[in-house]
């Protein structure tokens, strides 16, 4: 009999600002020029680490994308046009977008 391996643990959303998305998505951000206010990414921890956008049970419940559990397209969702809380993933308390990511643990 063969141990069924488990996958990462979901932890839960967390919302970052613009600098630590487009960390994640392309290693660097127009702040890398000019400096940041706080290191992007840096309270995400090993073994923890996450993924853009949200898992399907996070989006609203009438979003296409947790109806038929695939994405199809963007939605409103995954963005805070405007947000004055603290950046879950550097620190940074400089208001403005916020973006979801999940963070999974393994």
């Amino acid at each position: 009999m063969t141990e069924k391996k488990s996958g990462p643990e979901l932890l839960g959303t967390i919302w970052v600002c613009m600098d630590c998305m487009l960390h994640h998505a392309n290693g660097e951000c127009g702040g890398c020029h000019e400096g940041h206010d706080e290191e992007p990414l840096n309270r995400i921890e090993g073994p923890q680490h996450a993924a853009m956008g949200l898992a399907w049970d996070e989006h609203a419940e009438d979003c296409q994308n947790r109806i038929e559990r695939e994405w199809r397209g963007e939605c409103d969702c995954e963005t805070n046009t405007f947000s004055r809380s603290q950046c879950e993933g550097c620190g940074s308390y400089l208001h403005g977008e916020r973006h979801a990511m999940t963070l999974f643990k393994g």
